[in-house]
């Protein structure tokens, strides 16, 4: 095994907990000292690669397969402050605490006063004790940026990608959602810093359900209410603190006295301070003289946004007062654009100027404190310049400049969204040719017939490349369609909403797909628009399939199909229908979703869509395969793979993973399995995607048709524990059963009968008559109880002759035997 790079780590006690062993017993195993593996437990240290050999082979992780090289634990802790000085006590109390045993941490206090600088502080000097990550999540508690804020359920989804990237949780309602963040946690030191929280009730729903990690919480409001946590009150700092933080930020160039005078005009606020600072350090002919006139020029504009605090006011108001025309404009821009951060093209967009021009503008505002960036390229303001900076833009700006500026945003996010898009689904025209402006009445934008995908700037490589740009743009998107909609943009929101449900099927948070979807249909409703409707009722049809409500996901899907139709739009109808015959196929009723798909395909091949009709012969195959027409799968295969777009290599894997099946299906496992293991790496081999699960089902299936049932279990149990972490039933019912074959071979029959059982509890519950019989079948094989068996096996039987597949007669007929 090849040595772990400096960012590998190891769960060794999450490992050895698997293993059933003690710290006693690995320690004898490995050949290495009970010290070194409680070190390692507890985050002191980190195996040294000798000694990772070891333990990997004393755990067995080369036999079976297993890889103690994890991904990086998360390290997202903002920059702590180099000029961070005072607090001594509030941050000895908090330490102290913390080595006390506590575990949750609040910290509240009114704006501007510094919660946030402590708490990250305070993070990164425990951070030792933490090995499994540092999580960092903005609560956005008290931000009044436009757009949708993130639920519960959007944060929760945030904290468990962090810990587990390749994951992609779907969950059915909030509460499922919440018990996978608390699973992704347990046994796991992570500490999680919750900032700008709304109050107690948001951070408790938030807290772990174990007493592994420490949580911080920041608040503008009380959160001592919480249980069980260490509250640290935080006003402004004393005189003495305050004079130390203006020293160590003016660079040395404030005497005492004049430290106590800029203080005191700052109302001792920290924010305010820094920023003045910043003002008096980039400006080294100034005087402390000069900043102090300034400062006493007291502005009203955010008295009432501040609560009074007009220190504030008056910092922001002399840092931005010195900015030439060009950083005020982008500072009043930043204000009023959707969504938490902004790149140098959003930038560009907002000001009307180039790129190199607004990525030298959003780095000098870095440098003067009234723009932060996090990650590199990205760049986001503090809540309270953000304030500043939107009523700034509405004292000195006309209105018609600023819709104009949100216009512009608008249009570089349909350019993107759209070429992203076309990568991630090359077989639906609409995306890959755009809507066209006449469309939307803008020839006066001076654009001509150009599609409001293509502004003349890049795409993207391929796929990997579109759907990283979603995941970083995803935030911006959803609260630039709301911003978009509430300006009176309804073709643009309503273009830009259904690009962004182009990434449903990659997203792991759904939550905020049916907030976009609703302003959708909003707009949809508000202009009497059937095309709109039409679209906007596939995406929900989609989405309601997902959650796994079947009646009404067909229902909304019927009713797009039919007025895609009545409006001409054959090859879209075509794959909403597709839709439909693949919830057919989820129930087991396979005759129906092939005939569903062939009415889908004749559709597509009406539109002369040949994109379309390759996808749909290839999901087609499945249910033929189902009801054993071998030769027609053949020939669909064939179609689909004649007729791929050049560049779309992700269905080419997939048709080859289906030819895998069909060689298992006509007696050769050996080459099946040869195919499915291909496919694994061309798929990464790792993440757990539905791809994935679904190559290792068949791979299971292939090792299990070789008489390699350990094997077979192995694949099918990572399989399953995929599918989990994936929400996603219909996978996880046919990998449970798998597995219980898989199990049953070996002779762990106890549990193969769970998996069973759990199989055809999902099946029940999601009306899935074929994945029912196969769970039947299984217990039928497994159960020693000939009573039971032969009950199990006429209710097989039963499933399998109402699904029409040709397992029925074989069952039928043994069923019938005394």
């Amino acid at each position: 095994m090849p040595d772990p790079g400096p960012a590998a780590r190891i769960d060794l006690r999450r490992l050895r907990t698997r293993a059933m062993m003690t710290q006693e017993e690995l320690a004898f195993k490995a050949g290495v000292g009970i010290r070194t593996i409680r070190d390692i437990e507890s985050g002191r240290t980190r195996p040294q690669p000798r000694t990772l050999r070891l333990l990997v082979q004393a755990l067995g992780l080369d036999a079976a397969g297993g890889d103690p090289a994890l991904p990086a634990a998360p390290r997202e802790l903002p920059r702590s402050l180099a000029g961070f000085a005072g607090r001594e006590a509030a941050l000895a109390s908090l330490l102290a605490a913390v080595e006390d045993g506590t575990e949750v941490v609040a910290v509240h206090g009114m704006a501007g006063v510094g919660k946030t600088s402590l708490a990250v502080r305070a993070a990164h000097a425990l951070a030792h004790r933490y090995p499994d990550g540092q999580l960092f999540v903005d609560l956005h508690g008290f931000s009044d940026a436009p757009g949708l804020r993130p639920g519960l359920a959007s944060v929760l989804t945030r904290v468990v990608r962090s810990l587990d990237p390749a994951g992609r949780a779907r969950p059915e309602d909030v509460d499922e959602l919440a018990a996978a963040y608390r699973s992704a946690l347990a046994g796991r030191r992570v500490l999680l810093l919750l900032d700008n929280a709304v109050d107690a009730a948001q951070v408790e729903a938030l807290l772990p359900g174990t007493p592994d990690g420490l949580v911080i919480a920041t608040s503008r409001r009380d959160l001592s209410a919480l249980p069980d946590t260490h509250s640290v009150p935080l006003g402004p700092p004393p005189m003495r603190e305050a004079v130390a933080m203006l020293g160590l930020a003016a660079g040395g160039r404030i005497t005492d006295a004049e430290a106590v005078a800029v203080a005191e005009r700052c109302g001792r606020l920290p924010l305010a301070m820094g920023l003045a600072a910043a003002r008096l350090r980039s400006r080294p002919q100034w005087r402390v003289e000069d900043l102090l006139e300034r400062l006493a020029d007291e502005d009203r504009l955010l008295d009432e946004l501040d609560m009074g605090h007009r220190g504030v006011a008056a910092a922001l108001h002399a840092s931005s007062r010195e900015l030439d025309p060009d950083h005020r404009l982008l500072l009043r821009r930043l204000g009023i654009a959707p969504g938490d951060d902004a790149d140098v093209r959003a930038a560009a967009a907002l000001t009307g100027t180039g790129e190199e021009r607004a990525s030298a503008m959003l780095e000098d505002l870095v440098d003067v404190h009234l723009a932060e960036t996090r990650s590199p390229g990205r760049y986001r303001l503090h809540d309270l310049v953000r304030h500043f900076a939107a009523r700034l833009a509405e004292a000195e700006e006309p209105a018609a400049e600023s819709r104009a500026a949100l216009l512009r945003l608008v249009h570089l996010h349909l350019h993107f969204a759209y070429r992203a898009a076309a990568r991630l689904h090359p077989n639906k025209r609409r995306y890959r040719e755009g809507a066209a402006l006449h469309d939307l009445g803008l020839h006066d934008q001076g654009l001509h017939d150009r599609g409001l995908h293509d502004r003349g700037l890049p795409g993207f490589a391929d796929q990997t490349e579109a759907l990283a740009w979603f995941q970083t743009e995803r935030g911006n998107l959803a609260a630039t369609v709301a911003a978009a909609a509430e300006a009176g943009f309804d073709e643009e929101a309503w273009h830009l909403a259904t690009a962004f449900n182009a990434f449903f099927v990659h997203d792991s948070d759904i939550g905020p797909h049916a907030d976009v979807n609703a302003v959708a249909s909003a707009v949809a409703r508000r202009t009497a628009d059937r095309r709109k409707e039409a679209y906007t009722l596939g995406d929900t049809g989609r989405q309601l399939l997902a959650a796994g409500r079947n009646k009404e996901a067909v229902d909304r899907l019927e009713r797009s199909v039919a007025l895609k139709r009545e409006l001409g739009e054959h090859a879209d109808a075509a794959l909403t229908l597709a839709n439909i015959g693949v919830l057919h196929r989820r129930s087991g009723r396979f005759a129906e979703s092939v005939a569903v798909h062939e009415a889908a395909l004749a559709l597509a091949e009406e539109a002369d869509d040949t994109a379309a009709a390759a996808l749909i012969r290839t999901n087609m195959v499945v249910p033929l395969l189902r009801l054993g027409r071998h030769d027609e799968v053949r020939r669909r295969l064939d179609a689909a793979e004649a007729r791929l777009d050049a560049g779309d290599d992700h269905n080419r894997v997939r048709i080859e993973s289906f030819r895998g099946v069909l060689a298992r299906e006509l007696g050769d496992p050996a080459r099946a399995a040869a195919v499915h293991i291909a496919a694994l790496e061309a798929y990464g081999g790792e993440g757990d995607t539905a791809d994935v699960t679904d190559t290792l089902i068949e791979l299971g299936q292939d090792l299990l048709r070789l008489g390699r049932p350990d094997e077979a279990a192995a694949r099918l149990d990572r399989a399953v524990h995929c599918a989990v972490k994936l929400l996603d039933p219909s996978l996880e019912r046919a990998a449970r059963n798998d597995l219980g074959r898989a199990l049953a071979a070996s002779g762990r029959i106890t549990e193969a009968v769970a998996q069973h059982e759990r199989a055809a509890a999902l099946a029940r519950s999601h009306e899935d008559a074929y994945e029912l019989a196969r769970a039947h079948h299984g217990l039928a094989d497994a159960l020693a109880d000939p009573d039971a068996a032969r009950g199990h096996l006429r209710e097989a039987a039963a499933g399998y002759a109402a699904c029409g597949v040709p397992e029925a007669g074989l069952l039928t007929e043994r069923a019938a035997r005394p």
